[in-house]
């Protein structure tokens, strides 16, 4: 009875120690899976919020400079917690137009303390637009960048280097549905 006694002692010691060996590492693979999670989410939660806000830019029959204002806000509703204007993220509205044959970024609005840029490029350049897109003659392009800033939890812990600290970006490029949108009209709307 005491022999018997002893190796089941002896089991339970191989099993903690077993345990411990292993425990570190489900433990990372679990934050791994969270990690991606919020990931995954941010980007989805950024990929949204383009597509809203470019939806709702098309929907309006002329602009106003005001009316950026509610715009960001907007973006910023739609996004929730995930920061997309101010330092940590960035929302920027682009009228794109053709004239003479060439794309011109005719109007650029970011949102205020934005300090991610536009990948498309700045008012009054030709954009760089995804797969040599082409507007059509006298054709208006809505385009909307929504960025912010994520760092990894788990690698955050100095897995990897400090510049851990990434963007995620997304894009929503609409033509407009009741009015050309080529110009935005100076001051607030009546």
């Amino acid at each position: 009875m005491n022999r018997s006694r002893r190796t089941d002692l002896g089991r339970r010691g191989v099993a903690a120690i077993e345990f411990a060996l292993v425990a570190p590492f489900i433990l990372l693979l679990m934050l791994g899976g969270a990690d991606l999670t919020v990931y995954l989410r941010t980007a989805m939660r950024v990929d949204e919020t383009a597509t809203e806000v470019a939806q709702v830019v098309t929907q309006y029959d002329n602009l106003y400079q005001s009316d950026f204002t509610a715009l960001f806000n907007d973006a910023q509703t739609i996004a929730g917690t995930t920061p997309v204007t101010g330092l940590l993220g960035a929302t920027i509205i682009s009228g794109i137009v053709i004239s003479n044959g060439i794309q011109t970024i005719a109007w650029q609005y970011r949102s205020p303390s934005a300090t991610f840029s536009s990948q498309f490029g700045s008012a009054g350049s030709v954009p760089t637009l995804p797969n040599n897109y082409t507007l059509p003659t006298g054709g208006v392009l809505i385009a909307v960048e929504v960025a912010t800033s994520t760092s990894p939890w788990v690698f955050s812990a100095r897995l990897m280097p400090a510049s851990s600290i990434q963007s995620v970006r997304s894009f929503a490029l609409f033509q407009p549905r009741l009015a050309s949108l080529a110009t935005v009209t100076a001051g607030n709307r009546p």
